[in-house]
């Protein structure tokens, strides 16, 4: 098994090249449901550590309340694979609303993307309740290259 500073760069240049994953979240029925997100991943600590600006829809928030385990997977045309599980939780406090915020408007495009388009202008745009972040603590990453594959 290989730590996470081994995986790095790769995790990084595939998520930030692949943009959308798939998310899979599964409610108290033990049925899964896919859907796509955009989350935004920054390493702190060594560890990866992510954020996704999606609708808190009630079916995606009675999935994480029954069970916040997530998986996400990013596969695009080179064959580069990245399979992210993940606890999920809902962003509530102000100040990691804020930082959330700026992470998506600093972030360059195609990875970010400027919040401020989702929610109107103004000041403290982040205290919107449209603005609803998703917070992704990996506990396990895998990185698979296209290149490592026989074809």
């Amino acid at each position: 098994m290989a730590s996470f500073a081994e995986l790095e760069e790769d995790f990084l240049r595939i998520v930030r090249d692949t943009v959308f994953c798939t998310v899979t979240t599964v409610g108290q029925d033990g049925k899964p449901r896919n859907r796509m997100l955009h989350p935004v991943f920054l390493v702190r600590d060594g560890r990866p550590l992510g954020w996704a600006l999606t609708g808190r829809t009630p079916l995606k928030t009675r999935h994480i309340a029954a069970n916040p385990h997530v998986a996400c997977s990013y596969w695009n045309p080179s064959h580069d694979t990245v399979f992210v599980d993940c606890v999920a939780s809902w962003v509530e406090g102000d100040e990691e609303k804020a930082e959330v915020w700026d992470v998506f408007l600093e972030t360059p495009q195609p990875l970010g993307w400027g919040p401020e388009g989702m929610v109107g202008y103004g000041e403290e745009r982040w205290r919107n309740p449209v603005f609803t972040p998703l917070r992704l603590e990996p506990w396990r990453v895998q990185v698979m290259r296209g290149e490592e594959y026989p074809r």
